[in-house]
């Protein structure tokens, strides 16, 4: 039986206290620009991967000392639970797929179940998963704690925007004036914008997976584009700056250029690394599509941008670089090869 949930009066200084799991490649900078910005919190953070956390640890306390004392590396998932020194407010889960989201989630919920939650804590899962697997979850927290939360909560801006904290967050809320002024606070820490997408559990993910659908096809149009003004002799750099400035604009041509050395701190300048990879475009499209056929709704390069990235993931130097690798990737793809490939595809 559930204890009842007891709400204390607030003290005239705000302490928050955040949890977050998952430090990859978007995870730590999220993470990092909540640590720079604690005042009187504090903040509990765990990867799977032992060695993630104490280089994220390290980095963070050394160009920052002054918070070292307010962050806390935890060894496990139950931690969260059993050695903090305050229950959580809010703790934010950042992992590859709904199966590792479930499993995280039914973790801490079975762990709080065993004490006695004074407050109300917040799941927000940034995480890119299934809608059904979220609503999943959400509707486990509801029915185990009724008086916690699970919030889906997905990201948009890369790599590039969570190291600068200028993400954009997708919220499965009806309006801003429901998004609570401590939740902005958090959100604001390492977002520029924050977009309520609907009153329904899964709206902030439908956001999300739209938004990537057409990353992922826009992607695959900018690379086809450089390498077709490649064949005709053009010079890439100057071409670059023409798309920017032209009709043909986009996240991935600007912001993300395939294109080497025509802007500063893009994946292509270090050799497509780092950044948001091949292989997890390909899985939000998957997801685009698994959706949007259970939705009733036909994508008209859904399944033939999903042959393309299927084709791309198998060889793992694109799989696990920068999605803008995909212009070198079809470099080698002259008429006679993409032709078989495409009837191969029919």
């Amino acid at each position: 039986m559930l204890r009842t949930i007891r709400y204390f009066s607030s003290s005239s200084v705000s302490k928050v206290n955040y949890g977050f799991i998952g430090l990859g490649q978007m995870g730590q900078h999220m993470a990092r620009h909540i640590y720079d910005k604690l005042e009187n919190d504090k903040l509990y953070v765990y990867d799977v991967s032992q060695d993630a956390t104490n280089t994220f640890i390290q980095s963070v306390t050394s160009s920052n000392s002054a918070n070292s004392g307010k962050i806390n590396q935890l060894s496990s998932i139950s931690d969260f639970i059993k050695s903090g020194d305050e229950q959580l407010d809010y703790i934010i889960t950042m992992v590859p797929e709904g199966k590792h989201v479930k499993a995280v989630i039914e973790e801490l919920v079975s762990v709080t179940k065993k004490g006695s939650p004074s407050k109300k804590t917040t799941f927000l899962d940034s995480s890119t998963i299934d809608i059904p697997t979220s609503i999943e979850i959400h509707k486990y927290v509801k029915s185990e704690i009724p008086e916690f939360d699970f919030v889906d909560a997905p990201v948009s801006g890369g790599v590039a925007g969570a190291k600068k904290g200028t993400l954009s967050f997708m919220l499965s809320r009806a309006d801003d004036e429901s998004i609570t002024s401590e939740l902005r606070s958090l959100l604001n820490k390492m977002a520029k914008n924050i977009f309520p997408c609907g009153s329904n559990h899964g709206t902030g993910l439908a956001a999300k997976l739209s938004n990537n659908y057409l990353l992922a096809v826009t992607n695959l149009a900018v690379a086809d584009s450089f390498q077709l003004a490649k064949s005709f002799g053009l010079d890439l750099h100057k071409y670059a700056k023409l798309v920017s400035v032209s009709t043909g604009k986009s996240w991935a041509s600007v912001d993300n250029c395939p294109i080497p050395d025509v802007y500063s701190d893009i994946p292509s300048n270090n050799g497509y690394k780092g950044g948001f990879v091949t292989k997890l475009t390909r899985k939000d499209l998957v997801l685009a599509t698994a959706s949007a056929a259970k939705n009733g709704r036909f994508l008209y390069l859904g399944d033939i941008g999903k042959f393309w990235y299927d084709k791309a993931c198998e060889e793992e130097s694109i799989a696990s670089r920068d999605l803008a690798v995909l212009y070198e990737w079809l470099e080698g793809i002259d008429e006679e090869k993409g032709n078989a490939l495409l009837k191969e595809h029919k």
